[in-house]
């Protein structure tokens, strides 16, 4: 009896098999991208958002201030204007925002003269 040309079963099983986890390998780096992308889409934002506020704040003046606010995105920020002996204003602005179950966060500082 002559063989004929083809694959066994088993040929074809493995290959399925290993077709298989290199899709479930492609499937959890997809979701770890959109995971990533997401947080930095999420840090840009909120530091836009702290950008803006020192712009504005030290647009205002040398008056003493302090604040809150709680962006759409779920950022939250923080700022406090103080002013120095040295004829300064000391602004700081914190941003926080979630990703996922864990949140980040980030401090802009800066001092500008009176």
């Amino acid at each position: 009896m002559r063989a004929r040309a083809g694959f066994t079963l088993v040929e074809v099983l493995l290959a399925v098999v290993l077709i298989d986890v290199g899709l479930l390998a492609l499937v959890a780096s997809s979701a770890v991208l959109v995971r990533e992308t997401n947080a930095l889409r999420l840090r840009n934002a909120a530091l836009r958002a702290a950008t803006n506020r020192l712009q504005r704040l030290g647009a205002a003046g040398c008056q003493p201030v302090s604040g809150s606010a709680t962006t759409a995105d779920g950022i939250r920020e923080d700022w406090i204007v103080t002013v120095t002996a040295a004829g300064l204003i000391d602004i700081r602005d914190s941003v926080s925002f979630a990703v996922g179950t864990t949140t980040r966060g980030a401090v802009l500082r800066t001092k500008l003269p009176c």
